[in-house]
């Protein structure tokens, strides 16, 4: 993957660079100059990735965005306020400075998803496994333009409703958000959140019974189709 750095800030600058090399990227260049990034990136159709900085003089990280909309991005950056604003642009990912390996790792593997095509290598079975020992504890949804966190351990059940999710939750106020299931399941552990039916997803860590074509969870009965029953039953921990 080609991917260029794109930040005034010049020791994050090589804190990405030694992440690029540790995961084999292919680095094409490193700007503090966003006014070159601009040239360069006009000039070189060969860019696969851009980790971008948004405040930076004379160009910000959004004056970038604008003018190369379809710019695989991850943003890096320490204003944790523009993160609705970033994927707005839809930008790949939004990373939070100081960034560690592991989150960077995250959103490298959520670039190849995106981009798309290409044997799987070594470097990227390595790092998929990391992220899976490292699996995220939460999520963040956007609710009334409000970045809102949500423990994955206090989901119990993701309903569909039209346009939009109901995020059941074991504690708490349920949050409705504007999105799809699929969106929504892309972000979760694929081994603890599964697909039941249609317009249901569920924590298999909070299910109480299970019986042909039902399921008890949190005191709540939800079906399950039988496309979706196999795929259920090969995730439990079953003692026949």
């Amino acid at each position: 993957m080609n991917c260029i750095i794109v930040d005034d800030d010049l020791f994050y600058c090589k804190t990405l660079q030694s992440f690029c090399e540790r995961l084999d990227l292919n680095l094409l260049g490193v700007y503090s100059d966003p006014v070159k990034a601009m040239s360069a990136l006009t000039n070189n159709t060969d860019v696969d990735l851009v980790f971008l900085d948004i405040h930076m003089p004379d160009l910000s990280g959004f004056d970038i965005l604008k003018s190369n909309p379809k710019l695989n991005v991850v943003i890096s950056t320490m204003d944790e306020t523009k993160a609705i604003e970033a994927f707005d642009y839809n930008v790949v990912d939004y990373l939070l400075k100081p960034v560690t390996l592991d989150r960077f790792i995250r959103a490298v593997n959520r670039a190849k998803e995106r981009i798309g095509g290409g044997n799987e290598t070594a470097e990227t079975v390595i790092t998929k496994t990391v992220v899976q020992e490292k699996a995220p504890r939460e999520i963040y949804v956007n609710v009334n333009k409000r970045l809102v966190k949500i423990e994955l351990d206090n989901i119990y059940l993701i309903e569909a409703k039209g346009d939009y999710i109901l995020i059941k939750l074991l504690e708490g106020k349920n949050q409705v958000v504007h999105t799809t299931l699929k969106s929504i399941m892309a972000k979760l552990p694929e081994n603890t959140f599964v697909r039941v039916h249609r317009s249901n997803v569920v924590n298999i860590k909070k299910i109480v019974d299970i019986e042909d074509s039902s399921i008890l969870i949190n005191g709540e009965v939800v079906p399950i189709s039988k496309t979706y029953r196999e795929d259920l039953l090969s995730k439990l921990n079953l003692i026949n």
